[in-house]
Formats: C-alpha cells, sequence, structure tokens
C-alpha cells in the first residue's frame, strides 16, 4: 500500500539510530522525543520511507506500523501472544486464505489480528471470551489497526462447556486448560482440521497433550517453545542482544484423525 498517510492513522517513526516509536496522527497534533518536536502536519499527505526533519534538526523516518510493532504497542488487559510464537502458530496450524477459524480467548486482539490478516476477507472468524471487557478491548484494538472487519464476529461465552457452531477448519485456543476443549474440537473440526493450544508452562502443556490423546480424535501431536535472539552490528563488531525474547509459552497442534 503506497499510499499517503492520512490523519487517523498509526505511523512509526525511526531515528538514525533505529529507535521507533509509535503514534497515530491528528490534523492538530505533534509528536515530541528527545529527538525534538514533529507536527503531524508535516507527516500527513507524504509517503512510507519519507524523511522529516525535527525542530531539532534530527532526521526521522515515517513508516506504516507492522503488525508486530503495533502489537508490542498497542493497550493491553492481558499479556499477548507474542509475534515469534505468532509467527510459528500461523505456519504450523496452516491458517489459509478463505479458512472458517475458531479462536478462543480475546486477550488484547493481538492473535485476532493475525488471524484476520491471514484468513483474508473471504475467511471467518469468531473469537469466543467469557469477559465483555476483553472483548471490547479486543475490538477496539483490531478496529484501531485494521478497519472494519466483518468476517469477525465476536461472541460471549465459554468454549468448556459448547463451542458456536461450526466446522471449523482450525480452532486456536489461548485458555489455561485447552484440554478441556478437546471433546467439543472433535466434534466441529473437518477432518484433517487443526487444533492449536498456547499456554505459559510445562504441566499445562502435559494436561493438554494428555486431554488431546484420550479423546482418540486427534493425531501428529506437537509441542514447540519459539525463542528469538536478536543481534547488534555496529562497525566491525557483532554481539547477541542482551536483552532476548526466550520463554513465553508453549504451542501445541494437533490433528483430527479417524478414531
Amino acid at each position: 500500500m503506497n499510499t499517503a498517510l492520512q490523519p487517523d492513522e498509526f505511523v512509526l517513526l525511526i531515528d538514525r539510530s533505529g529507535r521507533h516509536f509509535l503514534t497515530r496522527l491528528r490534523e492538530q497534533g505533534q509528536f515530541q522525543c528527545h529527538q525534538g518536536i514533529l507536527q503531524h502536519a508535516a507527516m500527513v499527505g507524504q509517503v512510507e520511507g519519507t524523511r522529516l526533519e525535527t525542530s531539532l534538526g534530527r532526521p526521522m523516518w515515517i513508516f506504516r506500523p507492522r503488525l508486530q510493532d503495533y502489537l508490542m504497542e498497542m493497550p493491553r488487559s492481558s499479556t499477548i501472544v507474542y509475534p515469534k510464537d505468532i509467527g510459528i502458530l500461523l505456519v504450523w496450524a496452516d491458517i489459509f486464505p478463505g479458512a472458517r477459524v475458531l479462536e478462543a480467548g480475546a486477550g488484547s486482539g493481538a492473535l485476532s489480528m493475525a488471524l484476520l490478516r491471514a484468513i483474508g476477507p473471504t475467511g471467518q472468524l469468531i473469537t469466543c471470551d467469557i469477559r465483555s471487557d476483553m472483548i471490547e478491548r479486543a475490538r477496539k484494538n483490531v478496529a484501531n489497526l485494521l478497519g472494519p472487519t466483518p468476517n469477525w464476529s465476536l461472541q460471549l461465552g465459554d468454549v468448556y462447556q459448547e463451542t458456536p457452531g461450526g466446522p471449523f477448519d482450525r480452532m486456536v485456543l489461548d485458555l489455561p486448560e485447552p484440554g478441556l476443549v478437546a471433546p467439543h474440537a472433535a466434534r466441529v473440526l473437518v477432518p484433517g482440521g487443526i487444533l492449536c493450544s498456547f499456554v505459559p508452562n510445562v504441566p499445562q502443556v502435559q494436561m493438554t497433550v494428555d486431554a488431546y490423546r484420550k479423546t482418540h480424535s486427534f493425531v501428529q501431536i506437537e509441542t514447540f517453545e519459539a525463542q528469538v535472539r536478536p543481534w547488534i552490528f555496529r562497525g566491525p563488531t557483532a554481539r547477541p542482544s542482551h536483552s532476548s525474547v526466550s520463554h513465553t509459552g508453549f504451542l501445541t497442534f494437533a490433528r483430527r484423525g479417524d478414531a
């Protein structure tokens, strides 16, 4: 999308050292940091990659934020599923354009945004949560970045008791006890459909895997932990960053097969 930046859009400002700042453009707004001040009016109408100078004469480049940039800065009601985990989830769960996906646990909307992008306008995402405040937070965060999403339905409900509708191509569970959903998942997933769950600790993974096995409806059960270590290159020197994103949780995948 190489269109001009417009008021109400989020933009990412990057300085010469690589530090970045997320802000939302307003007609009369301004951005201020240690590098100086930039008027929002100077950014509106520009294209991505434009170099501007602050009031102190410091260069800054403007871009639309990547999904990762927005997810890490948006308002949160709970811990998000991190981008490193989302990346693996989208590939291992094989989230494809046009898929019908059930998501349980709205969180702050991070995973919903990634799923909506992956399924595209022809897919359908149904997100369930037991808390209306979580649903509203997710709705606002997604709308702020993606705008209208008519193929996304948010529902108040407890998937431990039942799952809404079906059949689904994929199910994604960000819940404390995903194993409790396994019997419902076996009924509403299409043959070959994939169930994915995200939990933070080993006992939860063990209970999840045991529950999947007990249904006799899932095969190819796999669990992964993703770790990301950035590297810093300055002149002739290279070293790993002192701040890395190590453990955040475990992803478990299972595929529906004949009992």
